[in-house]
């Protein structure tokens, strides 16, 4: 508990109080007259220049810096389950093919490394060799893009950067947040993912448009307690 104390204005009698009891008047014990007590702040008493030198040397106070809380990149295979899901399957079996037509077994009755030789493979080992690298650049695409898409949110402001060639940056003051819009579907409730959107007082659209994120809730959790 902080403890302040002042003199009273009518008998200057010393009145100790806390700060919850700020917002109201207090009463005096000796006098028994109420008054209020006000929230103590910084007076200046000199102003003298320095150098910059003599400021680092002394410790002078300064602006306190700006604190990253949180730095969130988009997820790659949450956010995407059913597109996940078939290319898993893809590459899958065009692994098996592949691996099928090297050591030269047959798939129904069909010798897997005599169907339609096209230079030292198959069109099996080819096709399946083909679909591997997409599903492989897709996925690549997707974690690029992800690392390339960043969510930051400090104790002042939450900031969203993307884009891999040319970079978009917008952000949102906590103080002039109007409002959090969490964008979140059945499934994505259950893998825990899900997209934000926020807009500020002076705003009419959507300033920031985050999706796929991982915990969107505790974001915005995040961004409310940072409200003053």
């Amino acid at each position: 508990m902080q403890v302040l104390t002042t003199q009273c204005p009518y008998c200057h009698h010393e009145v100790d109080s806390t700060i919850e009891h700020l917002d109201g008047p207090v009463l005096c014990p000796s006098c028994e007259k109420p008054f209020e007590m006000e929230m103590p702040t910084a007076v200046v008493t000199a102003v003298h220049e320095v150098d910059e030198k003599t400021a680092r040397e002394n410790r002078m106070a300064s602006e306190p810096e700006e604190r990253t809380l949180v730095e969130v990149h988009p997820v790659v295979f949450r956010a995407r389950p059913i597109a996940t899901l078939v290319f898993s399957v893809v590459g899958i079996v065009a692994a098996v093919l592949i691996l099928m037509s090297v050591a030269g077994m047959s798939l129904a009755g069909y010798a897997l490394d005599e169907m339609a030789v096209i230079g030292p493979a198959s069109i099996v080992v080819w096709l399946s060799a083909a679909a591997l690298i997409v599903t492989a650049g897709v996925i690549g695409y997707w974690t690029l893009l992800s690392r390339f898409t960043t969510l930051t949110v400090t104790d002042d402001r939450t900031v969203y950067r993307e884009g891999i060639v040319s970079r978009e940056t917008s952000e949102v003051q906590h103080d002039d947040v109007r409002n959090i819009q969490l964008d979140q579907s059945f499934v994505q409730r259950l893998l825990n993912v899900g997209g934000i959107g926020i807009s500020s007082s002076g705003q009419d659209d959507l300033e920031v448009v985050a999706k796929g994120l991982p915990h969107p809730k505790r974001i915005i959790d995040l961004i409310r307690e940072n409200q003053d």
